[in-house]
């Protein structure tokens, strides 16, 4: 039950960031454009800016945890299911854990990109971005069992 709660939780908190993340780049791409009264830079307010650099560094730490201690080649999080765990229950972990780092990426790559092309509009999302591609290495280090500077 705590896992599934755990789960939930997780789940919950990546729609937020998936939400804040929209929510900024659709403010980022009304600048100076027709629905600029309707998005103005304004209405990305502190609160969602600090909930954006809270909630997104808890996601991220989830994802790199995660890939940190899944072996290369297998889904993220199906270590934490007993080992007679059902077929149902093991295919259900891996697509949910999947899809979570992949929806991760998305959002991830997506503020990157936005603020990368556009990065005085919306401050925070660039800044969120850069940080998330610095995030995403890591992970990726960490998936692959990776050091940096081996030969």
């Amino acid at each position: 039950m705590n896992k599934i709660f755990g789960g939930l939780i997780s789940v919950i908190l990546l729609g937020v960031y998936v939400h804040l993340i929209m929510v900024a780049v659709q403010v980022v791409n009304c600048a100076g454009a027709a629905c600029a009264t309707e998005y103005p830079v304004s209405f990305f307010n502190d609160g969602m800016a600090q909930a954006l650099s809270v909630i997104g560094g808890l996601v991220s730490a989830l994802v790199i945890a995660e890939l940190a201690l899944a072996k290369p080649g297998e889904a993220p999080a199906v270590r934490a299911l007993a080992q007679d765990a059902s077929v149902g229950a093991t295919r259900t972990v891996a697509a949910v854990s999947i899809a979570f780092v992949l929806v991760w990426i998305g959002a991830g790559l997506t503020a990157f990109l936005v603020g990368l092309y556009h990065p005085g509009v919306l401050p925070v999302l660039t800044t969120h971005g850069q940080a998330w591609l610095g995030l995403a290495v890591s992970a990726a280090y960490a998936y692959f069992g990776l050091q940096p500077g081996n030969k």
